[in-house]
């Protein structure tokens, strides 16, 4: 594995600090969680590292998302936190814009609306953008960079149809989007519909900019609440590229173990390993700790990609390239 040229290293340097005293001058505190963790999320779709001692007697997982830590942190009393963690989701390589490992910006807001981390956000990228595009060559243009819309008008606007499970298996069939052997298209989970429509019709005709992606189907809500029959949620693309995922959050203890025991009934049903429920976390929502609250996760790699005006991570990420052993 190379090292990135000296001039990207000396970037990448600017704009961590950049981002830092962004949050810093909106009186967030950085924090530190493990990286290395005996339970990890149970998102149906990611897949953990698996680590082991040398004698077998210690084993946990890489964090594929510092989320689960962060909310306990903010449950014990503060009101904005970030963290800057490497994360590390196996199967990622063969893409340009996927690395095993790579570098997140994850914070949390008590007391904030969707709304309100929608602006900040924009705010945040405002503050990239007089940093970095000063100079030849990196230039957004500023009065259209950034698109509100949601899930349903995309899916309207690209299908000719909303996204129940109905409309999704028509389209599927209407598109040839399915060839599953064995398995019925009746019989997948609704978010591999969903997922199957969207990223084959929906996320290569989203428009230029960055795109704030409202409203998902309350079957994806994962950790975000649902309210007025869809999950309080936004997704953030950067010319197609999905760059981060947000959540007003969940915060009922009953409804959370609820979908993390469906989460992993669904793990079973892909023939994935059922991780027991992080009670940790949810001793938190147990004892009603975790405030009202906003949270986003950014993927600062493929950020800082199209900072540079790249379209590979391979020329962004020290990761990139440190993805195989193979000789």
């Amino acid at each position: 594995m190379l090292p990135l040229p000296k001039e990207i290293q000396i970037k990448r340097s600017l704009f961590l600090r950049t981002i830092r005293e962004f949050l810093e001058t909106h009186a967030f505190l950085e924090v530190d969680t493990p990286s290395f963790k005996p339970v990890v999320g149970m998102e149906p779709y990611l897949d953990p590292f698996q680590v082991k001692s040398p004698n077998g007697k210690e084993s946990g997982y890489l964090i594929t998302s510092p989320e689960y830590s962060l909310k306990e942190t903010l449950s014990t009393g503060f009101d904005r936190i970030y963290e800057i963690a490497h994360t590390f989701r196996s199967g990622e390589k063969g893409s340009s814009i996927h690395s095993a490992e790579f570098l997140m910006l994850e914070l949390y807001v008590k007391g904030w609306a969707m709304a309100d981390l929608i602006e900040f956000i924009k705010g945040f990228f405002v503050y990239l953008q007089e940093i970095f595009f000063k100079e030849p060559g990196l230039k957004l243009s500023a009065d259209s960079m950034f698109i509100e819309t949601t899930v349903e008008k995309l899916f309207l606007e690209n299908t000719g149809k909303g996204y129940t499970r109905a409309e999704l298996i028509e389209t599927i069939i209407q598109k040839k989007l399915y060839e599953g052997g064995n398995v019925k298209l009746t019989a997948l989970p609704f978010e591999d519909l969903f997922f199957l429509v969207f990223l084959n019709l929906i996320e290569p005709n989203l428009p230029k900019g960055i795109l704030f992606c409202k409203d998902y189907p309350a079957e994806c809500a994962s950790l975000a609440i649902v309210k007025d029959g869809v999950a309080k949620r936004f997704e953030v693309y950067w010319d197609g590229i999905e760059i981060g995922n947000a959540f007003q959050e969940l915060t009922d203890f009953s409804e959370q173990k609820l979908r993390f025991e469906r989460e992993q009934e669904i793990r079973q049903l892909l023939g994935k390993e059922v991780f027991p429920l992080d009670w940790d976390f949810l001793h938190y929502l147990e004892a009603k700790l975790l405030p009202p609250s906003v949270g986003i996760s950014l993927g600062l790699d493929r950020i800082f990609m199209k900072i540079l005006g790249f379209s590979s991570l391979e020329n962004a990420s020290p990761y990139y390239q440190n993805q195989t052993f193979d000789r």
